[in-house]
């Protein structure tokens, strides 16, 4: 190798370490400048939150975003938003502003209907409708009553009064969504009136064939009852049962089956058909806590 390229490869080496060192400290520089950048905590969704939801912790959390870019109006603190109604759908990760959220409950109705029902409204009369002392929030059962039905001069159906939906939140009475007396109320109990009800999406069908094929009734619940019974329905014949029988009603509890229940009231197992047939339960292993189930017992 002559001198003149030993010269030129000993420059170019030189060039690249000064290249090198050069591009090293700027880089140190970058990375300084950014280890110095200041962040801020951020409340983001975790999943997405439709609107008219109320905010729970579990449905946020917090991220990191430089200070810089952080907007005036986003949430940064859980207590700012928690208790608090989405006023519009907010998706999962983006970042919370107020302006997405409200401290009173939405009122339209179709915010305030579980996922899984339907509301649908009811002509109610006074004596059908518990005489206009129905207010939303109320829970009602629904009562059926079919007349006898005919065919060719055959009775196919006996006139009958069947229960078909039980603990059935009352959303509105009339347009009045609020437990608060109706301004228009004048203490008359009115002709015709609606009510509206939560009912389960499977059973909206039922009960708009209810309505159109017999009488519709609702019975006020207690609020502090949750009881669902089992019945078969009420029949002309049975004011005349036999008068030295009487029931009593007895809720099931956990580990409960229909022998020892049996075994319970009449000191053996063997009167389980009996239950079954009089509370029309089609299988003897399927009854579940909180059911009540109808007992004959005898007055002697």
């Amino acid at each position: 190798m002559n001198t003149l390229t030993k010269r030129l490869f000993i420059l170019a080496f030189i060039l690249s370490l000064i290249l090198t060192s050069m591009v090293y400290v700027y880089l140190n520089k970058f990375n300084f400048k950014n280890s110095k950048q200041e962040f801020v905590k951020v409340l983001v969704a975790n999943a997405d939150i439709p609107k008219g939801t109320v905010i729970e912790k579990k449905m946020l959390r917090e991220i990191d975003i430089p200070k810089d870019i952080c907007q005036q109006g986003y949430v940064r603190e859980y207590s700012s938003v928690l208790g608090k109604f989405a006023k519009e759908n907010i998706i999962k990760d983006e970042i919370l502003i107020f302006e997405k959220i409200q401290s009173q409950q939405i009122s339209e109705l179709s915010f305030n209907i579980d996922e899984n029902h339907r509301a649908v409204s009811v002509n109610v009369t006074g004596d059908t409708g518990v005489s206009y002392l129905l207010k939303p929030g109320d829970y009602v059962d629904v009562i059926v009553f079919l007349s006898e039905k005919r065919e060719n001069n055959r009775i196919v159906r006996r006139d009958i009064a069947k229960v078909i939906l039980q603990n059935i939140k009352v959303l509105a009475v009339d347009r009045n969504i609020t437990r608060e007396n109706n301004p228009k109320d004048d203490g008359k109990v009115p002709p015709r009136f609606f009510v509206t009800l939560e009912v389960p999406a499977q059973d909206v069908e039922k009960l708009v064939l209810a309505e159109d094929i017999g009488k519709i009734k609702l019975s006020l619940r207690s609020n502090r009852s949750t009881d669902i019974l089992n019945t078969n329905g009420a029949l002309e014949k049975d004011f005349f049962l036999n008068k030295e029988e009487k029931y009593v009603y007895y809720k099931v509890k956990k580990g409960d089956t229909l022998r020892n229940i049996s075994r319970a009231f009449y000191g053996h197992p063997d009167n389980y058909d009996l239950l079954k047939e009089i509370n029309n339960i089609r299988d003897e292993n399927i009854i579940v806590p909180g059911m009540v189930i109808k007992v004959p017992v005898s007055n002697n």
